[in-house]
């Protein structure tokens, strides 16, 4: 099942849910912290790993750091 990302807008708490993608189209989702309805929807990047180490969908890095990859050295 896919995991999604979200950022409340109350209290900026940062959660993940994982659900299908069928719960997902329906499902309303609220902050586990303050309970508000009130969230967004944050963008991630798929990685995948390749002998032992993770890299990004998007290439060198995903973007949120300097690093060229990302995962254990």
């Amino acid at each position: 099942m896919p995991t999604y990302d979200y950022v409340c807008k109350k209290c900026r708490h940062k959660f993940a849910v994982t659900m299908t993608i069928s719960q997902h189209d329906r499902k309303r989702i609220s902050c586990p912290k303050c309970k508000s309805k009130k969230v967004k929807k944050l963008m991630s990047a798929f990685s995948h790993s390749s002998e032992g180490k993770f890299t990004s969908s998007q290439g060198s890095g995903c973007g949120t750091c300097s690093a060229t990859s990302c995962g254990p050295s």
